[in-house]
């Protein structure tokens, strides 16, 4: 185990103790994402986080907070950094806000996020799809789901072996926006190891 590992803790550690007063239906696979994310990262310090879709509003906790947790992860581990991408300005404007106690590990990126990802050139570690929203009109859950899934297929070979990967708003009426990308991660020989509001999957199997 390394020291950060040892740090992060998976019952009373570091994640518990800075958002454990803040439960909320993405709360453990958030956990469990960042403690296999500094698993993966070992003592490396060049760690990379991709996220689509911002923190819109300051500790909107029923939404996630991730770019804060992913922010303060980094900021706390000496992990490496964080590109955030959104498409509006705006919200870029309010994470920046939100997260500006830990925005010298944070590229905020005005950007649309498969654009990005087909342009982006490092290696990803943790990738977070949680871009387009999620609403009740059918034709607007095909076209998130649609997203998703090209949101996946351009960061295909970006991403490290070892990669961790979350999608966002799962197992909502429809299938949730990650229904296609789960279809493709199992075709691919991926597996599901968390399957909540959030879907957790890996690429190799991992010592808890």
């Amino acid at each position: 185990m390394t020291s950060r590992s040892a740090t992060f803790g998976y019952f009373g550690g570091w994640f518990d103790q800075r958002f454990g007063s803040a439960p909320q239906a993405r709360y453990p696979t958030f956990k469990s994402a960042i403690g296999l994310f500094l698993q993966h990262l070992g003592d490396r310090r060049d760690g990379v986080i991709v996220e689509t879709g911002t923190q819109r509003l300051p500790d909107d906790w029923g939404a996630g907070c991730s770019t804060t947790i992913f922010g303060e992860t980094l900021a706390t581990f000496d992990g490496g950094r964080l590109w955030t991408v959104d498409l509006s300005s705006d919200n870029l404007t309010t994470s920046r806000h939100c997260t500006q106690h830990v925005a010298q590990r944070i590229e905020y990126v005005c950007s649309d996020s498969v654009t990005f990802l087909k342009q982006f050139d490092r290696s990803i570690d943790l990738l977070y799809l949680d871009s387009l929203d999620w609403w009740d009109d059918p034709q607007i859950q095909q076209q998130s789901q649609a997203h998703q899934l090209s949101e996946i297929e351009a960061a295909w070979d970006k991403l490290r072996q070892g990669c961790i990967i979350l999608l966002d708003d799962n197992g909502l009426p429809g299938g949730g926006k990650a229904k296609l990308t789960k279809e493709f991660l199992s075709q691919q020989g991926w597996s599901c190891i968390l399957d909540y509001q959030q879907s957790l999957w890996i690429s190799e199997k991992v010592m808890f």
